[in-house]
This record gives structure tokens, sequence and C-alpha cells, in this order.
């Protein structure tokens, strides 16, 4: 959540838009969100039907339970997913740098 902070000028730059979905229900997230003061939007998904339909969600293993792993969908303009990176751990997140070159691939392929 840091890191989207600080790169969020880039993000931008690049025409993306910027949100977080938690696998929570309302009340959690709504404290974490006034608590934190994050400059994009954050959703709740309460009945955790966004990771189950992405396949992140982890019901229990060695690491967590009831959650999910770190994810970053990526979305056109005209609202296609364009790829899906789900962690394999809970610390595993994508590299920005690599997701930009993604969308700079994608756009030039029109």
């Amino acid at each position: 959540m840091a890191r989207l902070e600080v790169e969020l000028d880039e993000w931008t730059r690049r025409g993306a838009d910027v949100a977080c979905i938690f696998a929570q229900g309302f009340k959690a997230v709504d404290a974490f969100a006034t608590r934190e003061g994050l400059p994009f939007p954050i959703f709740a998904d309460p009945e955790r039907r966004m990771v189950r339909d992405y396949g992140v969600y982890v019901r229990i293993n060695f690491e967590s339970w009831n959650m999910a792993r770190p994810t970053v969908v990526l979305i056109d303009p005209a609202g296609i997913v364009r790829e899906v990176f789900g962690g394999r751990h809970s610390l595993e997140w994508p590299d920005s740098k690599d997701l930009w070159a993604l969308m700079e691939r994608q756009e030039a392929a029109g």
C-alpha cells in the first residue's frame, strides 16, 4: 500500500486509476481507510467474491487463514481484464516496472 502511495503520480501519468479491494467487512475497511488516509479508493468484498473468482482466496495454509493473497488486476479502458497477478504468498507483489512495461506493450499492440 505504501508503495502505491509513493508511485501514485507515476500510475496517474500513465493513465491508470488505482483502487484497492479488501476481502473484509465494510466496517474494518472503512476504519482502515480512515486511519490511513489513502489517496485512492478502497472497497470492501466481505463475501470474498472477487478473491474467489480470481482464485486468490486462501481458506487456510501455513501463513494465513481466510484471506486473499496479494493480487494486481490490470483492466484496460474498455473494462477488459488484461492481466491478473496473484502472489503465491502474502509477501509476493509484482514489481511496478514490470506492470508498466506490460501496459506499454498492450498500448503498442492497440
